[in-house]
């Protein structure tokens, strides 16, 4: 008896998981342009705030190889290899093209593009040899993958022994007065100004109804426990708007925990 499809949450909906990857692909490509301008705009600015926290808490260092998964648009990986230097270098593994076209043209304007790659990928299969990055990076990525655990195992596969991962991703505000004002920016407002700033607002309708169906900070750092990180810290940002959650790979890792 073949057994029933599996279904995951896309937003407030339930979905086949192979839908989901194609539904997530598809909100990416008509904004991949503005993109950008809408990040900014959206989140009143602080959004470079919290990615330039993520590149600090990684510590690079010149000469290091830094994978920017989901790096869509590219803002980590720009940042990261300016920490790494001319010595290192830092790679975008994005499943979207466009998002990924207009990052390659933005590290190109910024001097940076001779130190960087860009790579179309999956997540949850990424296309490296296990321990081939010293640090890697996620910017609001985690809510899209269909199989989160699959994904977190394959970041710290990919991970050199003592490699650092720094995720960035939204959550909720801890107080209920900041969370009812957080509602009516994102499901009356924010869609607003997105229609006007892309040209449409279901992505972003998207976004807010993903950051209600995701896992909390404390459920999520269990999951790169289980995924095998250790040293897990979770690091609330903007009342709790954005969170910084970091993990390392243990320093004595057995060819065969990589291949598992």
């Amino acid at each position: 008896m073949q057994a029933p499809p599996e279904k995951v949450n896309f937003g407030y909906r339930t979905v086949g998981s192979e839908e989901k990857k194609k539904l997530v692909h598809d909100q990416f490509t008509p904004i991949a342009r503005s993109y950008d301008r809408a990040d900014a705009l959206l989140s009143f600015g602080l959004h470079f705030l919290w990615k330039r926290a993520v590149i600090r808490l990684l510590r690079l260092a010149p000469g290091e190889a830094v994978l920017d998964v989901c790096g869509g648009t590219a803002d980590l990986a720009l940042l990261a290899a300016r920490r790494v230097g001319v010595s290192g270098h830092a790679v975008v593994c994005d499943f979207n093209r466009p998002m990924m076209d207009a990052g390659r043209e933005k590290l190109a304007r910024a001097g940076v593009g001779g130190r960087t790659a860009f790579v179309q990928g999956d997540a949850e299969e990424l296309p490296y040899a296990g321990s081939t990055f010293n640090a890697a990076t996620v910017g609001f990525g985690l809510r899209n993958l269909v199989h989160l655990d699959r994904g977190l195992r394959e970041i710290r596969r990919v991970l050199k022994p003592g490699g650092r991962l720094a995720a960035l991703e939204f959550s909720l505000p801890r107080r209920r007065w900041q969370r009812s004002l957080y509602d009516l920016y994102s499901f009356r407002l924010m869609p607003r100004a997105a229609r006007i700033i892309t040209g449409t607002d279901g992505p972003f309708r998207y976004l807010a109804e993903s950051i209600r169906v995701f896992d909390p900070p404390a459920a999520l750092a269990q999951r790169l426990a289980g995924a095998g990180f250790i040293d897990i810290a979770v690091h609330p940002r903007t009342f709790g708007i954005a969170v910084i959650y970091f993990g390392r790979k243990p320093e004595e890792v057995s060819d065969a925990e990589d291949r598992s």
